[in-house]
């Protein structure tokens, strides 16, 4: 049975305008602790449940409910919810991270691990006894695990055991990981910081350091030791518009906005900025907001920026003048003073077609290679009967784009007409192999299987559907001619599948272009995960998530930055140094962000958690 916590509550959500097909639909329950029959949306996977209750019409308040294991808070006001009808609400949870400031009732959290949406009737939810229920619940005593009173408060706190790091390697003075990983034959892993605010971008100056851009705070620098170890933290950039695109180049850092890339006279010495310029301007869209920043290492005055749909199927971004789901290329030596917008002349298209390709690599030569995240809830009509494919079709995927300084500007990656098959099974009506174009709705006479085939660019490798690829980093030693890629992981698939860094081995040709080892359709079966969560199917509750990537100067470290759970993870292959033994120490100096995860709750907390009204 799962206990009532029942507080009173006013909640604050957004209407949002979309059809409530693609939602589930709150149900009547009651609860066997309190008698209480309310309207709820309930996670099975998680045991827990949002539920509502509204008094009779005329009156703009509710009771909120959560129902789990553990409880939390709503806080707000009821404003913008419809109250005569059909309402999408949104929920989120929160796992494994502990809040800011455990000893303070209303801290704030890192990072949501689990959100969605779902739809509510308000007019069902009424209640005649609506007064009656609220003042029972504010004067109801809390509960405990199992019903019943309160028992004493315990002398000790208690938590839940922290995993520990898998394989021999650790780094002083650094946080346990907040879950359990899988890292592959010959390869350890260990935290280096944890408790970061969002970490999103991660890259490496001349002298080693750690850049790392955090949502909400801006780039942040960390000095490592000869084994990889973070031993100081300091900020390098305030700034809360930086969400995402970071690189830096010798004396030069850019990271960007939404809509905004910027650049910085950059002290690798001193970790520090001055000069701060706009470069490129005008790449907000509603839809995907990400501007993922790469300056060529072998043609340092080129920069590459992405900008993604504005929606999952976004017609218009067919037209490259558009600006949208395509990569662009600027020399940076001839940008106006105040920077270019994205879609003038002087951004070159490097590639077009692309419905959201975050991660940028750079092989040996040169090249410039893309990862994309495919299209959402695809399906396939056939003599007008429409089949629902999404859960396995279509493939991410990785595509050459070609060398920054003579931009094919006719490079089409097929969206938002031609995807990418990953299961072949899915497509009845016709032979194909993984890494074929099909169409969604065959009975368009103009954009056919086969007009995709003629006019758009395969690309080099598959990765699975919906796992979300955000960045990916060649090889640095010379020895590794592997791609990395880290994928973010689903919501768009039951079960979920990603959460982990993969491994598509490749080889360099004379000139040092890279290329995958085997055929296109065989890439499906060729990669191999390098660090995974110890059960993706349950990664719905909270889990790693890879977002950025970045080795070592020698290729010995590799940096994985995860998002939801404000860590980086040190990687060592075969052959690499070890790290230091666990000792008692600590880093140098005390970091701007906390890289500890592994105290007791503060007395604030309950049996169940930490709450407030």
């Amino acid at each position: 049975m799962v206990a009532l916590v029942g507080f009173v509550l006013v909640l604050s959500l957004r209407a949002l305008l979309v059809t409530a097909q693609l939602f589930p639909v709150a149900t009547q329950w009651c609860d066997n602790l309190t008698n209480i029959c309310f309207w709820r949306h309930y996670i099975s996977s998680l045991d827990t449940a949002w539920g509502y209750l509204f008094p009779p019409a005329g009156r703009n308040e509710f009771i909120g409910f959560f129902t789990a294991p553990n409880c939390t808070s709503w806080s707000g006001g009821s404003g913008g919810i419809n109250l005569n009808g059909d309402h999408l609400f949104g929920f989120v949870t929160h796992a494994a991270i502990k809040p800011l400031t455990p000893s303070d009732p209303n801290s704030s959290l890192y990072q949501h691990t689990l959100s969605g949406q779902h739809i509510l009737n308000t007019v069902n939810a009424r209640s005649a006894s609506y007064d009656t229920i609220l003042s029972q619940l504010a004067n109801a005593p809390p509960l405990t695990p199992g019903g019943g009173t309160p028992g004493p408060t315990p002398t000790t706190a208690t938590t839940t055991q922290i995993p520990t790091p898998t394989g021999p390697l650790s780094c002083p003075g650094a946080p346990a990981p907040s879950y359990v990983m899988n890292v592959a034959p010959g390869w350890r892993v260990t935290p280096v910081l944890g408790r970061l605010r969002s970490p999103r971008g991660i890259t490496m100056d001349s002298r080693g350091n750690l850049l790392v851009l955090q949502r909400g705070i801006g780039v942040t620098g960390h000095q490592v030791d000869a084994n990889g170890c973070v031993t100081s933290s300091q900020t390098i950039i305030q700034d809360t518009r930086l969400n995402h695109g970071l690189d830096v180049v010798g004396n030069k850092l850019y990271a960007s906005s939404s809509d905004i890339a910027w650049s910085w006279d950059y002290d690798p010495v001193a970790m520090t900025v001055s000069n701060m310029k706009v470069l490129v301007t005008g790449m907000f869209n509603p839809g995907h907001n990400t501007r993922t920043i790469h300056v060529s290492r072998k043609y340092p005055d080129f920069i590459s920026l992405s900008v993604g749909s504005d929606s999952n199927i976004d017609v218009p971004s067919f037209q490259p003048a558009v600006g949208r789901s395509q990569i662009r290329v600027f020399d940076m030596r001839n940008l106006p003073a105040n920077g270019a917008p994205y879609n003038s002349s002087y951004g070159k298209v490097f590639g077009y077609g692309l419905r959201n390709d975050v991660g940028i690599a750079e092989d040996r030569a040169g090249i410039v290679y893309s990862v994309e995240n495919s299209l959402d809830n695809a399906y396939r009509t056939v003599n007008g009967v429409r089949r629902d494919i999404h859960n396995n079709n279509p493939a991410e995927k990785v595509y050459r784009l070609g060398n920054p300084t003579s931009p094919n500007e006719n490079l089409f990656g097929g969206y938002p007409y031609c995807y990418t098959v990953w299961e072949e099974t899915d497509i009845i009506d016709k032979s194909v192999r993984p890494g074929d174009w099909f169409v969604q709705d065959t009975g368009n006479s103009q954009y056919t299987d086969a007009w995709c085939e003629a006019n758009s660019v395969k690309p080099i490798a598959l990765l699975p559907p919906h796992t979300a690829p955000l960045d990916m980093k060649f090889g640095v030693r010379p020895d590794d001619t592997n791609l990395y890629v880290g994928l973010h992981g689903s919501w768009n698939r039951s079960p979920p599948q990603g959460y982990k860094v993969v491994i598509i081995p490749g080889r360099y040709s004379a000139t040092g272009e890279w290329s995958p080892t085997v055929d296109l359709a065989q890439t499906k079966t060729s990669f191999t995960d390098l660090l995974t969560n110890r059960n993706e199917n349950q990664c719905q509750g909270g889990c790693f998530r890879p977002v950025g990537l970045i080795f070592s100067a020698n290729g010995e470290n590799l940096y994985v930055s995860s998002d939801t759970s404000g860590e980086i993870f040190l990687l060592k292959g075969p052959g690499g140094s070890s790290p230091v033994e666990p000792t008692t120490s600590v880093p140098t100096s005390t970091p701007t962000t906390p890289t500890t995860t592994s105290t007791a709750p503060g007395p604030t907390q309950t049996l169940w958690g930490q709450w407030y009204v």
